[in-house]
């Protein structure tokens, strides 16, 4: 006897951390922050200081800066912040970094931080490479005055 798996027949959709946060649930006349709201609760005062960080993003006052949201583990950094990005609209986009991504030892802190760059203004990077067949059949060097000074050798 063969036993098999069934495969369900509903439709799976994977959910993320934070897929519930849909704003950071201000008041749109005052700019309190609702108790509960947006699929944020509580913080209220840091919900409130987005808004005001919002305001002045889309008055072009803090425009092109960085935002630096510091503090302990769990307190809703990541939710305030993709908040944020809810509250600016549908084209400001969220790329979330984990620090033990950056700190990696595989892969250059730079690169990461570069990729993810590339990543929140949209940009894919394509590389295009010639080849040349053949065969070498000299190699001749030649010396040139340097930009920097001192004399260097050129191949």
């Amino acid at each position: 006897m063969k036993i098999e798996e069934v495969q369900s027949t509903t439709k799976t959709t994977r959910v993320s951390a934070h897929t519930h946060i849909k704003g950071l649930g201000l008041d749109p006349q005052t700019g309190v922050a609702n108790p509960i709201g947006s699929g944020l609760v509580g913080q209220e005062q840091a919900r409130e200081a987005c808004g005001l960080i919002v305001d002045l993003i889309r008055s072009r006052k803090m425009a092109g800066r960085a935002l630096l949201l510091a503090g302990a583990p769990g307190t809703g950094k990541t939710a305030l912040a993709l908040g944020v990005a809810q509250e600016l609209g549908p084209k400001v986009p969220f790329c979330p970094m984990v620090g033990s991504e950056v700190f990696s030892s595989e892969v250059k802190k730079t690169e990461i931080l570069m990729e993810h760059f590339r990543r929140a203004i949209g940009i894919r990077i394509r590389e295009s490479k010639e080849v040349y067949e053949g065969e070498v059949t000299e190699l001749t060097v030649e010396e040139t005055e340097d930009p920097l000074g001192g004399y260097g050798r050129s191949i």
